[in-house]
C-alpha cells in the first residue's frame, strides 16, 4: 500500500501514542496528537483518510467527540477507538453512533494492523463515490455513458450509490438503451476482483442454459467428456449479468434462486455444490410484474432480484441527450473511419430531435454510422434511411388533398403519435382529431 494516506492518531498517554504512530506508519503520513482540542483542527484542516482515538481524554474533547465531529466533516474517513476492558460497552455504543471499529487495550498488534488495512480500504472505496457523485453533476461522461440530462444524472447517481455494495441490482429498460453498459459501469465501481460475466438468457436455447449458467461435471451426460465450469463459477469474486431475465424458463428461475440464497452452485452430475461470492446483476426490457400475473416468472425470484432497481430513460424522454450522444459517437467514428467528422448539419440535427427512436441510443449511433458511410463531408448533412426525406407537396390537388396528404405525412413521421403529429403542423390536438375524422385518416 503506497503511503499516501493521511491517519490520525490521538492518545493522551505518550508512551502508547508514539508506539501506534510507529506501528500504523507503514500505511501512511501519521499525524500524532496528545490533545483533543488539538485533533478537531486536525480534522478541519489536513482531513485525515482515518482517525484513530483513544475514547477517554484528559481534556474535555473525547473520543466521542471526535467521532461526532469527524462525521461531521469528513463523513467518509473511518473513526477506531480505543478504550480500555472497563469502557468496551461504551466504545460499541459509540460503534452505534457510527464508529467504524474499536479496539481494547492492551491493542493485539496484527488485529491493529487488519482492522487499518480494511478501514483505509473502507475510505478509498467511500472517498471515490463522493468524488463520482460530485462529477456527475458537472460531466458528460460517466463510465462510457453519455447524458446531460436530469434523468441519465438520477441513473449515474444510482450507480455510483449501489456499486460498492453486494446488493441484487435489477435493471430496467427498453432494447437499446444501455443496460449492459449500466452493469458494466456498477461492476466497474464495485471493488470486486473478480470478472464480470456476461449471459443473454433470450440467446441460449433453453436445454443449453442450464449446462452455461451452473457448469456439469465429466459424464454428466453424453457428450460430457470433460468438465466444464458454469457462469457463476467463473464469476466468482466478481459480478454475473444475467441480461434479458425474463425469457429464462421457468424450470432455471427455480435453480436460480437456490444458488442466490444458498451461495452455492451445484453442476450438473455434480456431487455436491461448491461455495461461491458472486453479486448478482439482472436486466429485462419486459414488464416481469405483467409476466408473473400470467405465471412466466417466479413471484420469490422477482422479489430476492428486485433489491435495487434502476430504470433507464428512453431516449425519446431525454432528447437534451441527443446532442452530445451525436458528438461522442462522431468522436469513436472519425477514429474508426480515419477521418475528422465536425458534426452534423442544422437540418440532421433537427430531425434528430423530432424523431421517436424505438431502438433508442444503439439506433441513434448506427444511423450516425450509416450517414457517415454516405457522406464523405466534415459536417454530415445526410438523413439515416429510416428518416424520411421531407416530401415536395404537389400542387395540383386541391386544398383539401394537401391538407389530408400533410397530416398523413406527419403522422407517419411521428408512428401515430397524435401529440407530436399536432406539433409539427402547428395545430392543435383537438384540430387534428377532427382532421383525422374528417378526412377518415386511418393509423
Amino acid at each position: 500500500m503506497k503511503n499516501t494516506y493521511k491517519i490520525l492518531i490521538v492518545d493522551d498517554e505518550s508512551v502508547e501514542l508514539e508506539t501506534l504512530c510507529d506501528v500504523a506508519s507503514s500505511f501512511g503520513e501519521i499525524i500524532g496528537s496528545s490533545d483533543g482540542s488539538k485533533a478537531l483542527e486536525i480534522i478541519q484542516n489536513e482531513k485525515p483518510a482515518l482517525i484513530i482515538t483513544d475514547l477517554v481524554l484528559k481534556d474535555e474533547i473525547d473520543g466521542i467527540k471526535i467521532l461526532d465531529f469527524a462525521k461531521e466533516k469528513i463523513p467518509d474517513s473511518p473513526v477506531i477507538l480505543v478504550t480500555g476492558h472497563a469502557s468496551v460497552e461504551t466504545a460499541l455504543k459509540a460503534m452505534k453512533s457510527g464508529a467504524y471499529d474499536y479496539l481494547v487495550k492492551p491493542i493485539d498488534i496484527r488485529r491493529f494492523r487488519a482492522i487499518i488495512e480494511k478501514a483505509l480500504e473502507r475510505y478509498k472505496i467511500a472517498n471515490e463515490r463522493t468524488r463520482l457523485l460530485a462529477a456527475v453533476d458537472s460531466e458528460t461522461q460517466f463510465q462510457g455513458m453519455v447524458g446531460v440530462s436530469p434523468q441519465m444524472h438520477k441513473v449515474f447517481k444510482m450507480i455510483t450509490a449501489v456499486a460498492p455494495t453486494d446488493s441484487t441490482v435489477l435493471i430496467l429498460g427498453e432494447s437499446g438503451t444501455g443496460k449492459e453498459l449500466v452493469a458494466e459501469a456498477i461492476h466497474n465501481l464495485s471493488g470486486r476482483t473478480g470478472k464480470l460475466i456476461k449471459i443473454n438468457c433470450s440467446a441460449i436455447p433453453e436445454n443449453l442454459l442450464e449446462s452455461e449458467l451452473f457448469g456439469y461435471e465429466k459424464g454428466a451426460f453424453t457428450g460430457a467428456t470433460k468438465r466444464k465450469p458454469g457462469k457463476f463459477e467463473l464469476a466468482d469474486g466478481g459480478t454475473l449479468f444475467l441480461d434479458e431475465i425474463g425469457d429464462m424458463p421457468l424450470q432455471l428461475q427455480a435453480k436460480l434462486l437456490r444458488t442466490i440464497e444458498s451461495a452455492e452452485v451445484e453442476p450438473l452430475g455434480a456431487e455436491k455444490p461448491i461455495k461461491i461470492d458472486v453479486r448478482i446483476i439482472t436486466a429485462t426490457n419486459q414488464n416481469l410484474e405483467e409476466l408473473m400475473s400470467v405465471g412466466k416468472f417466479r413471484n420469490d425470484l422477482y422479489y430476492r432480484l428486485r433489491v435495487f432497481v434502476i430504470e433507464i430513460p428512453p431516449l425519446r424522454e431525454r432528447t437534451e441527450d441527443i446532442p452530445p450522444l451525436v458528438s461522442f459517437f462522431l468522436r469513436k467514428l472519425s477514429a474508426k473511419f480515419g477521418r475528422d467528422i465536425k458534426g452534423v448539419s442544422p437540418r440532421v440535427m433537427k430531425a434528430f430531435l423530432s424523431y421517436s427512436w424505438q431502438g433508442n441510443v444503439r439506433q441513434l449511433r448506427n444511423a450516425l454510422e450509416e450517414i457517415a458511410i454516405l457522406s464523405q463531408d466534415e459536417i454530415l448533412d445526410e438523413l439515416p434511411s429510416f428518416i424520411e426525406q421531407p416530401e415536395k407537396i404537389r400542387l395540383d390537388g386541391t386544398m383539401e388533398q394537401l391538407e389530408k396528404q400533410a397530416i398523413e405525412n406527419a403522422l407517419k413521421k411521428t408512428h401515430g403519435n397524435k401529440t407530436r403529429a399536432a406539433k409539427l403542423l402547428n395545430i392543435g390536438l383537438r384540430t387534428l382529431y377532427r382532421k383525422i375524422e374528417k378526412y377518415k385518416i386511418e393509423i
